[in-house]
């Protein structure tokens, strides 16, 4: 893996550690970026859980007025109920956050 490889993985990862909305749900335990199909793999360890569940949120980037943001528009999960809420929620809503200006054209480039 490329030195920019490596950093753009490593900043896409930060933003899903650190995205509230995710992060209410439990305690994210591990994340791991597939860059060539824009996938993140998400171990989460949901709140009154005793096990780790896993959560497979797809992003893009998209420029907006702001800038460039990174956008989760689907979750997918084996666990069909969390599959199935997810699926409901995303019909109308994603999670959207724009990054900040040199890592926007960073990500332009890179993607």
């Amino acid at each position: 893996m490329s030195f920019l490889s490596n950093a753009r993985d490593k900043a896409i990862k930060l933003f899903f550690q650190r995205n509230d909305f995710i992060n209410r749900f439990g305690e994210i335990e591990n994340v791991d970026i597939d860059s060539q199909e824009n996938v993140a793999t998400i171990d989460i360890l949901l709140h009154g859980e005793t096990e780790p569940t896993t959560l497979y949120a797809h992003y893009i980037f998209e420029d907006s007025e702001q800038g460039t943001e990174i956008v989760i528009n689907k979750v997918d999960c084996k666990r069909e109920m969390i599959s199935v809420i997810a699926a409901w929620w995303f019909k109308g809503n994603s999670i959207r956050k724009t990054l900040p200006r040199g890592a926007g054209l960073f990500a332009k480039i890179l993607f």
